[in-house]
């Protein structure tokens, strides 16, 4: 045996620290995987929404936009008014510190309001129908 030959020790050692080495790779890869798949699938599911959000406000405010045209009482006029703020102040930003969820929601109740003064209500595909047209019965 030479002096300059690696003592059997060493040889276990360098085994055990090459796999640990592998393995703590491996958990570092697969966390840096697994966040840019969580982040991508975020981002869709993000979008998808927005969307969403952005079609149903971008609706409400057109009928806002085409009732303010016509001739309403002074109370119809206010909600108008106060229901194109909302929306024209809606943030369209990412800002951490904005509540969304309570903006929408007060859009939503503020449209609902909007929608019983002029005596119109939301069908399911989403158009409007006047309270005195004549429903269909449907039931057995």
């Amino acid at each position: 045996m030479s002096t300059d030959s690696r003592d059997i020790n060493d040889l276990f050692d360098d085994i055990v620290l090459t796999e640990e080495k592998h393995a703590r790779q491996g958990y570092e890869e697969g966390i840096s995987d697994g966040l840019a798949q969580g982040n991508q699938e975020g981002y869709q599911l993000g979008y998808a929404q927005g969307v969403q959000l952005g079609e149903e406000l971008g609706g409400i405010y057109g009928e806002v936009v085409a009732q303010q045209q016509l001739p309403h009482t002074e109370k119809v006029q206010r909600t108008l008014q106060q229901l194109r703020t909302l929306i024209e102040q809606f943030p369209r930003t990412n800002d951490p510190e904005a509540d969304i969820i309570g903006t929408v929601e007060l859009i939503r109740n503020t449209h609902r309001r909007l929608c019983a003064l002029l005596g119109t209500k939301k069908s399911v595909d989403g158009q409007q129908n006047s309270f005195t047209e004549e429903r269909k019965d449907f039931s057995f």
